[in-house]
Order: C-alpha cells, then structure tokens, then sequence
C-alpha cells in the first residue's frame, strides 16, 4: 500500500508539473476515465449507482473511507463501536477479530 501510494503520489507530482493545458488535460482524462470505470463496475455488479437516486450519496463513499481509515488508526472508538453495534463489524474490525482468533 505504501508503495501505491508513494507512486501515486510522485506520479501527481508530475501531473501538478506540467503546463497548465496538459495538466488540465490529464486531470480532465483521469477524472472521466476514473468515473467510467466506476459506471463499468456498475454495469457488471448489476446495480446502478447510488447517487443516481440520492445525490447526497456522492458524499457517502469519500465519507465512508475517512470514517474507515480513522478506524483503522484507533480514532473514535466509540463510534466505531455504534457502527459495528448497528451495521456490524467495519472491515478493519472484522481484521482485527480474525487476528485475535488466530492469535489465540
């Protein structure tokens, strides 16, 4: 993961770089090529995407991560314990329980 992030991050570098044509260019094109995977992803799950219905759901999935990845660094654990006790286990808790069972 670090390493896709460290490239990702090098790869913005350059991105950010280049005259502003290109770069609007490029970011223009991996923006619209990153939503057509999106809608691709759609396609073959078989369900169309949430925001279609509800356009605050566009502020789910960025919301989603952040909550997730706070979780993972043992931020607000009170709230990832409402989470889990009305959704069920977050994906970084159900990691966690599967390495304390194995641990044990």
């Amino acid at each position: 993961m670090g390493v896709a992030l460290g490239a990702s991050c090098a790869a913005g570098s350059m991105i950010a770089a280049l005259p502003f044509p290109m770069w609007a260019a490029t970011t223009t094109g991996l923006i619209v090529g990153g939503w057509a995977l999106q809608f691709l992803g759609h396609y073959f799950e078989g369900r169309k995407p949430a925001f279609l219905d509800d356009l605050g759901a566009v502020l789910d999935g960025p919301l989603f991560l952040v909550a997730e990845a706070a979780f993972a660094i043992g931020l607000s654990p009170e709230l990832r314990a409402e989470v889990e006790r009305r959704a069920g286990p977050t994906r970084w808790g159900k990691v966690a329980a599967d390495l304390a069972v194995s641990a044990a």
